[in-house]
């Protein structure tokens, strides 16, 4: 028993060094990216060019696409309830490398706190977590795709998506829009990649790769996941065009855990593998973490905010504009309230 202890022990450190390692490579291709975009926008309308003909937006795109070559190995090793939540990572290493990347992204005290809870929500999860993994083959797979609770959080999270897309297109898209389409988006890609990692590391200690051979399931999933994964990105890319990474992938990355999280415990059953005292832990633990990502977004709220009273007041105390300027500049501060502050929620 006490082996058996250790070897879980050893099991979850290997997973978290792993996670932190592989969350590194997000953050750093993600700022990656969005210095290249920022880079652009100081060119002039005719000269910028669009992402895929930056160099430094296709360093970051390779970067990722690099981690999550890593993620696909990885995701094996784990339950999808462990794996989600430690996405969190992310965020640390995100306040660090971002103001590196694009130095008119501060970080504030608030924000570190905020970032601590958010940690502290991550490993009271971890800890309480689902630490079993059962190997599932192909007729497992099958079985867990027909089962009723798939097929409500599927067209629960179509709905969404479809309702989601549908606002941003009548009303506006916001930087909700772009993170909620994207970590739902993401949700989906951890639960296609985690059932093809599994079909693959069965075939692997088997020897039998009838599941390839016989059945066109585990091609669906490849090619879903294909298509998640990039149009997560496009989404992703997109918000981080108009909004700071610093506020865009801690809101990402809640969305994300939320589908995700909830895709393993529906999808795989994992909840089975939990006592009551377990799940009482671990949804405390998803809690703080969404308590930390809230109060990232009431900094970043805020702080925009003290950007437009101050700007008002200096303007007030110049008292040298004429009455041109100052339309001009009653319209730069509605636009920033309603493309940035009312984005926010």
């Amino acid at each position: 028993l006490h082996h058996c202890k250790k070897n879980i022990v050893m099991n979850i450190l290997l997973i978290v060094i792993c996670s932190l390692t592989l969350s590194f490579g997000a953050a750093v291709g993600i700022n990656i990216q969005k210095m290249s975009m920022m880079n652009e926008e100081k060119k002039d309308g005719c000269c910028q060019r669009p992402p895929i003909l930056q160099p430094l937006w296709c360093l970051g795109m390779t970067i990722i696409m690099l981690d999550a070559i890593g993620d696909f190995v990885f995701i094996g090793l784990a339950p999808q309830s462990l794996l989600a939540p430690l996405g969190s990572f992310s965020l640390g290493w995100n306040i660090i490398l971002a103001p590196k990347f694009n130095p008119t992204e501060v970080v504030t005290r608030n924000i570190v706190v905020a970032t601590g809870v958010i940690y502290a929500g991550t490993i009271l999860t971890v800890l309480y977590a689902s630490d079993t993994s059962p190997t599932y083959d192909l007729a497992n797979i099958v079985e867990l795709l027909v089962k009723r609770p798939f097929h409500i959080y599927f067209l629960a999270c179509l709905t969404f998506l479809i309702t989601l897309a549908y606002n941003g297109q009548t009303k506006g898209y916001k930087m909700v829009h772009y993170c909620g389409l994207a970590g739902c988006l993401g949700g989906f890609c951890i639960l296609f990649a985690k059932a093809t990692s599994e079909l693959v590391e069965n075939s692997i200690a088997t020897g039998n790769i009838d599941a390839f051979t016989t059945s066109f399931l585990p091609y669906i999933f490849i090619v879903c996941m294909v298509i998640t994964v990039v149009t997560q990105i496009r989404c992703l890319n997109t918000g981080l065009a108009k909004f700071d990474a610093l506020i865009v992938v801690p809101v990402y990355q809640s969305f994300w855990n939320v589908f995700g999280i909830t895709g393993g415990l529906v999808f795989f059953q994992e909840y089975q593998y939990m006592t009551a005292t377990d799940g009482v832990l671990y949804t405390l633990g998803l809690c703080i973490t969404f308590k930390g990502v809230a109060m990232l977004v009431n900094e970043r709220s805020n702080s925009l905010q003290n950007a437009v009273l101050h700007e008002g007041d200096s303007l007030g105390s110049a008292k040298c504009y004429d009455s041109v300027d100052h339309r001009n500049m009653d319209e730069t501060v509605d636009t920033i309230e309603e493309g940035e502050l009312d984005g926010l929620v």
